[in-house]
């Protein structure tokens, strides 16, 4: 392979993986990310239950 077929395969590979990759992130984004804020509101939560707690028995 000569290297203007890898300049131009480079040119080509680089911007299929960031379009693949921002692909996959959207996706995660719309499917998953919401399962895993709802856990950290619900450990956010409980943790300030766990604070309170202490205040709560002077």
């Amino acid at each position: 392979m000569n290297s203007t077929s890898a300049t131009a395969l480079i040119w080509w590979v680089i911007p299929i993986v960031a379009v693949l990759s921002a692909i996959g992130y959207a996706v995660w984004v719309t499917k998953y990310k919401n399962k895993f804020d709802n856990k950290t509101d619900r450990s956010i939560s409980e943790f300030a239950k766990f604070q309170n707690s202490f205040n709560n028995k002077k």
